[in-house]
């Protein structure tokens, strides 16, 4: 199995779940609303302050309250590391959690700048993409991490090519290693 479809099988794992848990949360709370952006502007780290809520509602009644319901996946890939190259960029892929990607990178200095033409591609903060009542998943990113030597990506609902141009801003910013793995562990689903 290649990387193209190891990341195929990482999103289509993931969505499946976010689908059905926004279809369990729908049915409790209708009034709720998917994917929601939000700022979080304690987390330095986030690019922008930007964080898409998985499930918001509101609940009335003696005290009205906003609830953040956020997925919690019972599953990802399990497969052995696999290598290979974009262009002259190393790629090692060691575990795989579309909400959940970490990849760390050799890049030196501030990367904000090089991502920010992604980040509004792909988190679309305006919500422009969105068509309002869509029945399909938005294809959008909930959140971009940026730490020293590694950024964190939960993709979302976003499409494949997310990652891919991704990969590819890494690789042409001079990237000589990327190491993509998760941050949490969760049961493993093997790879067919």
């Amino acid at each position: 199995m290649d990387g193209n479809e190891l990341i195929s099988l990482a999103r289509q794992l993931y969505v499946d779940q976010l689908v059905g848990f926004l279809r369990s949360q729908f049915a409790k709370y209708p009034g709720g609303g998917a994917e929601v952006p939000t700022e979080r502007p304690t987390n330095p780290n986030l690019y922008g302050a930007h964080y898409r809520i998985d499930f918001l509602t509101t609940i009335k009644g003696k005290m009205d309250a906003s609830v953040v319901v956020e997925l919690v996946p019972d599953r990802q890939l399990e497969f052995d590391p696999i290598e290979g190259t974009a262009g002259a960029t190393e790629v090692r892929m060691e575990t795989l959690s579309w909400d959940d990607v970490e990849i760390v990178h050799d890049i030196p200095g501030d990367m904000a700048p090089r991502l920010k033409d992604w980040f509004e591609q792909w988190y679309d903060p305006d919500e422009r993409r969105i068509a309002k009542g869509a029945t399909q998943p938005p294809d959008v990113i909930h959140s971009l991490g940026i730490y020293p030597g590694a950024l964190v990506i939960d993709f979302g609902t976003a499409s494949t090519d997310a990652f891919w141009s991704l990969i590819a801003i890494l690789r042409d910013a001079g990237a000589r290693k990327l190491v993509i793995r998760d941050t949490r562990k969760l049961p493993r689903e093997h790879a067919n």
